[in-house]
């Protein structure tokens, strides 16, 4: 596959699909429900303890199809990463994830060697971080696998995968490991401590290295230091465990340079992937207070507590799962990211209106959903949950009432199919019975999108349109929620179709960007609707729900709709319409204690309901739809 393959790829993950998914999973693992999710392209990842942010592509592993190859082979698992950058960037960015995660839930914020005494120079922050890093990073591998089940593969494929893409040659597991470490021993260039350092890591965190032995300048800073790293590593008290780290940077201080820059932490990047957690200066976002949890450690990574090599594990199963979720996730972030906002123009004369719509363009449009809009929704959602609940539970009942069907070819009956009257047995006879069943509608609320809908009247609206919307999905009630206004000036009118039958579950987001401004064209937007209902849906009783705070008025910069002519075209438009079989119910907004809406919309359509209280607005609504089904 191509570079240009593999960026588009990319370009594709990184969709706010794929990072919500992310940002859900941390906020489950981590018990927090304020956490967040970023991508970023820094070849980087890190949390402050309050945002996780990642990048799938670091250091292009997910294209580094030998790399990930040998992680499978040496793993015993199937290809189903090297054969996919796809499934390869979800478990990259899964892992990631999940190592962060355990940072937030195990380590205190702020790194506590920011406020160490031993914390003087630029080039001693670095080493305590580094030593730090060492420890943290192993003591959340042990925590990860002694306490939550089903991620013990993600840690080991993250740290197996990146071993290899960072080892210059290939071949078998053993060949690439014994060629590391001896080309390690063969050439010393590096500054004492990051020998050291390099050392440390691979002895801790890949434990199935054969390390040779320590050249003479460290063998004794090695010696000495190697049961600290290992008690530290499954210490499971945070501030205890820090201790480690101050006791080991004690017995290594003259390894330490003057200079900082000599504390090269490129060079650490075959052992430390994303050691910029740990450096303490590159947090973006703003650092807060959390204390780490305290853990039982029952297990390392890959060997028990006392270093025997763990029994090897079987993960197909698991990873059939998984790999058949990532294919149902990506075909839903593809055709999210692929889709585009639908738009179909029609004009007056596609309709039986009156002429005085002739030139009015209507433009249907079916918007992109957008997700900056899923907490808000939640909120609203979980702040009137009782409510829907409330709702539910009467349509449970209503939705389970007696249908009546018709039996045919019966000898006897309660009336006669003529059509049958040659059967040769006598059986034209018919009869009408009850069962269960769910009333056949289907239901188009239409809300009034003017700009003197604005404020209160427009806040309630939207917050019944999602109470609606949740209750009749609930129930299986095919259901449209569509926007409408008429641009004044322009001979336009539009209609946003917040949420469309068979909708799905992401359109409901629409519904928090309902707006008011310009005017309304009900005379010619009825017609629409009676369009789009009857071809849209096939269920037997059709009803269209208007929502209004008052009668139509537009003007299109030559001539004006306005009462009395608009009113009484809307009438002639619901009178013919309604004739035709659809159904018009309309709600008028009114303020407390009048009824002028009201009494405006009386001269337009046979039903209107008056609502002068907004908090009525959902039982209203409700309500209507009950009546038409019983």
């Amino acid at each position: 596959m191509s570079d240009s393959d593999n960026n588009n790829i990319l370009e594709l993950y990184q969709c706010d699909y794929n990072r919500r998914i992310e940002e859900s999973f941390a906020q489950v693992l981590t018990e927090k429900e304020l956490i967040r999710f970023f991508f970023i392209n820094e070849d980087r990842a890190f949390t402050d303890g309050r945002s996780i942010v990642v990048d799938p592509a670091v250091g292009n592993l997910y294209e580094d199809v030998d790399a990930l190859l040998s992680a499978e082979e040496f793993l015993r698992i199937p290809p189903h990463f090297s054969n996919d950058p796809w499934n390869a960037l979800r478990i990259i960015t899964r892992g990631l994830n999940i190592h962060e995660c355990l940072h937030i839930l195990y380590t205190d914020f702020p790194l506590p060697f920011l406020k160490d005494k031993r914390s003087t120079t630029e080039a001693r922050i670095k080493a305590l971080s580094l030593i730090n890093n060492i420890i943290e990073d192993a003591f959340i591998e042990c925590a990860g696998c002694s306490v939550f089940d089903n991620i013990e593969i993600f840690l080991k494929f993250h740290k197996v995968a990146h071993l290899f893409a960072k080892t210059p040659s290939r071949g078998t597991t053993s060949q690439v490991f014994e060629e590391e470490i001896d080309s390690r021993q063969m050439q010393y260039t590096l500054p004492l401590l990051l020998e050291y350092i390099n050392y440390m890591g691979v002895f801790l965190l890949y434990p199935m290295i054969e390390q040779a032995e320590p050249i003479t300048q460290i063998a004794d800073y090695v010696s000495k230091t190697k049961q600290l790293f290992l008690e530290g590593s499954i210490c499971g008290e945070p501030t205890e465990r820090y201790g480690f780290t101050q006791k080991i940077f004690d017995i290594i201080e003259p390894l330490i340079p003057l200079n900082s820059k000599e504390i090269d932490e490129q060079k650490l990047s075959f052992t430390l992937v994303d050691r910029s957690f740990h450096t303490g200066d590159n947090l973006s976002i703003n650092t807060i207070n959390n204390k780490g949890k305290s853990v039982v450690i029952t297990r390392r990574l890959f060997s028990d507590l006392e270093g025997n090599p763990q029994p090897i594990v079987d993960y197909d199963t698991e990873l059939e799962g998984i790999n058949a979720e990532y294919h149902i996730e990506k075909e839903e972030a593809m055709q999210i990211v692929q889709y585009q906002p639908v738009t179909t123009n029609y004009f007056g004369d596609d309709f039986d209106c009156s002429n005085i719509h002739k030139n009015i363009q209507l433009v249907e449009t079916k918007p992109k959903p957008n997700f900056n809009f899923k907490r808000a929704y939640q909120q609203i959602y979980d702040k009137y949950r009782i409510n829907i609940n409330s709702f539910n539970n009467r349509f449970e009942q209503l939705l389970q009432s007696r249908i009546p069907t018709r039996e045919e070819r019966k000898l006897f009956g309660s009336g006669i199919n003529s059509k049958r009257l040659c059967d040769v047995k006598n059986r034209y006879w018919y009869r009408t019975t009850e069962e269960l069943g769910m009333p056949s509608i289907a239901v188009l609320v239409l809300i009034d999108g003017s700009g003197s809908m604005v404020g209160e009247r427009r806040n309630g609206a939207m917050v019944s349109s999602i109470i609606l919307h949740e209750v009749l999905k609930k129930q299986g009630i095919t259901h449209a929620i569509v926007e409408h206004r008429a641009v004044y000036g322009e001979n336009l009118v539009n209609h946003n179709i917040l949420v469309d039958f068979q909708a799905r579950d992401e359109q409901k987001y629409n519904l928090l960007n309902l707006k008011a401004d310009d005017g309304t064209r009900e005379g010619l937007s009825l017609y629409w609707a009676e369009n789009y209902i009857q071809s849209n849906t096939s269920e037997e009783n059709k009803l269209i729900i208007v929502i209004s705070d008052g009668v139509p008025t537009h003007s299109d910069g030559n001539y004006s709709y306005v009462p009395p002519v608009s009113t009484k075209d809307t009438a002639n438009a619901a009178i013919k319409i309604i004739k035709r079989g659809t159904e018009i119910i309309a709600i008028a907004l009114d303020e407390s204690s009048e009824y002028s809406c009201y009494d405006d919309l009386k001269e337009v359509y046979p039903e209107v309901i008056a609502c002068s209280n907004l908090k009525q607005l959902t039982g209203q609504l409700l309500r209507i739809v009950s009546r038409k089904m019983g």
